[in-house]
């Protein structure tokens, strides 16, 4: 199996000499029944295991992706490193969920796959190469990348697989067009990669409406505050094991090679240009026309492009390619949450491309197909495709589930805790407005409340030893925060509440399925150990970026 990670050894070098990983702390033995009774529960995942694998064309070439700007042996993604994912369900580690280490098995087939081959159009995805997925489009004039990746190392890599198996035995077709379909870094990070220095001059790159502006909010005003988050909800400082490091949901982790930017040459969903009007909607869509629909041909492939402000970013956009059948979703985003808006653009998608489409692709997780049950049936009628739209549309509706964590999650926590950057991801990822932070003051004010922090310290081992173990991390936050407060808690008890409430959050961690939830805790664990060693990894700010927002003066 080939599986993926981004750690660097000079990088990792580097964080082990300031934040060193004390040893794991073992599931306790609640935890551990608890997963264990959980296999029995899993409903079938046949199909998805089939889809994950199917026309898989060939596997990664090489066992990791080097840096491009750090030393030689420095990777920014190891196909290797997961491998223990191989373990089957029954052999599952108390310290994962049975749901989180299947999503890491369908999560770890990678390499070059075919998503469909109908005429002069053939679509192609490279997969496992970083979080999202790239795919490439084939016109009989070039090709069209949808989405390239995070990092400039991984893009190029992905080209270059796609290029040594489909164009080996002809000449390499130049890419006439990019589009991203929305402005998380994960889906523009790479698109130098694809051309190296020479970039063509007649290259055009789409973008939704707003997709600058939204990039530079993100990775820029926001950008050490975003990478935090990042950081914290794909374990870019864990180790990968099964103590650690397991998988990310849409993945197994980010990428952390070099990001990189360019400015879109076209947007899609502003005033200017305008969508396609009824009466100059053509016919080669193979869909009725819709209102706010754009039916264009990019790069000699003709594409119906759907902007969907408000899904899980401000600037995003699904599509359609009539040649090949497929509906392509942007997907929720690297910290994307559910909410009305998405629901109802996802909505329409369904009701624009879900009849005509023959498979489903996105920027995450693997496609799906009509069945050979499904050639039959009319136009309209329900079918894979269309179920895996509403699926879709339904998971924008409802929050994922926090399980034991959840306690802990409901409150805003105090401010500059590690657990307050939990509770700001999960806020995210769920689409709710977590609320301001309590200051050290307050939590000073709480301690004295409770008779002092050697008080809070009783009352959170009388949780832990009843495997409450939120509580137990609820309970000592006050003492954590107001211990920046000269004085107000002694050296020895601040110590005491940093080291049980790490092994709290790990014994959350072991128990969640949700595997962005669980990175978010377990990083926390080991930032709440070490406060001095945090070094985050994800890129703060990206200089493409920066630069195209102020060209004269960066």
């Amino acid at each position: 199996m080939w599986a993926h990670t981004v750690q660097s050894p000079s990088m990792e070098d580097s964080r082990m000499a300031t934040n060193e990983e004390p040893q794991p702390v073992e599931p306790s033995a609640y935890v551990t029944r608890q997963n264990q009774d959980a296999v029995k529960n899993l409903p079938d995942a046949g199909l998805a295991y089939e889809n994950a694998g199917r026309y898989q064309i060939a596997p990664p070439d090489e066992p990791f992706v080097p840096s491009r700007i750090s030393k030689s042996d420095s990777k920014v993604w190891d196909f290797t490193a997961f491998d223990f994912l191989e373990q089957s369900l029954d052999e599952v580690p108390g310290s994962v969920a049975p749901a989180l280490w299947r999503q890491g098995q369908l999560n770890s087939t990678a390499g070059l796959f075919q998503v469909t081959d109908r005429g002069n159009c053939r679509v192609h995805q490279i997969r496992g190469y970083d979080l999202a997925n790239m795919t490439v489009v084939e016109s009989g004039s070039g090709l069209v990348v949808i989405d390239p990746l995070g990092s400039y190392e991984t893009a190029r890599a992905a080209l270059a697989r796609y290029r040594s198996v489909i164009e080996q035995d002809g000449p390499a077709q130049p890419v006439r067009a990019v589009i991203h379909t929305q402005s998380g870094v994960d889906h523009f990070g790479g698109v130098r990669g694809l051309f190296g220095d020479a970039l063509p001059k007649d290259l055009k790159v789409y973008a939704p409406e707003g997709f600058l502006a939204d990039a530079l909010l993100r990775q820029v005003t926001e950008g050490s505050h975003t990478a935090r988050l990042v950081d914290y909800a794909y374990g870019t400082r864990l180790g990968i094991a099964p103590s650690q490091l397991v998988d990310s949901d849409l993945g197994h982790t980010v990428s952390v090679g070099d990001a990189t930017f360019l400015a879109p040459t076209d947007t899609v969903g502003g005033l200017l240009p305008a969508a396609t009007a009824e009466s100059k909607w053509p016919s080669w869509t193979g869909i009725g026309w819709r209102e706010g629909l754009y039916a264009l041909e990019i790069g000699g492939v003709r594409i119906v492009l759907q902007p969907a402000g408000g899904h899980a970013s401000p600037a995003e956009m699904n599509l359609y390619l009539p040649a090949a059948r497929t509906v392509y979703l942007a997907g929720p985003g690297l910290l994307g949450g559910p909410s009305k808006a998405r629901a109802t653009f996802l909505d329409a998608t369904l009701t624009a491309f879900g009849a005509a489409a023959d498979a489903g692709a996105g920027a995450y997780l693997a496609p799906v197909w009509r069945t050979p049950e499904d050639a039959g049936q009319e136009q309209g009628t329900a079918n894979r495709i269309t179920a895996w739209l509403t699926a879709h549309r339904d998971a924008a509706t409802t929050a994922p589930d926090a399980g034991a964590a959840a306690p802990l999650l409901a409150t805003p926590g105090y401010a500059d805790t590690p657990t307050r950057t939990v509770r700001e991801v999960w806020s995210r990822l769920t689409g709710t407005d977590l609320g301001a932070p309590r200051l050290a003051v307050t939590a000073k004010a709480s301690l004295l409340a409770q008779g002092g922090s050697a008080k809070a310290l009783e009352a959170a081992r009388g949780a832990y030893g009843a495997g409450n173990h939120a509580e137990v991390a609820a309970l000592l936050d006050p003492v954590i925060c107001a211990a920046a407060i000269p004085l107000a808690v002694n050296s020895k008890n601040e110590q005491q509440a940093r080291t049980l409430q790490a092994d709290a959050l790990r014994q959350l961690a072991h128990l969640t399925s949700h595997g962005r939830l669980r990175n978010a805790l377990l990083t926390a664990a080991q930032d709440v150990r070490d406060p001095k060693g945090v070094l985050t990894r994800f890129p703060r700010t990206i200089a493409d970026l920066a630069a195209a927002a102020s060209p004269l003066g960066f």
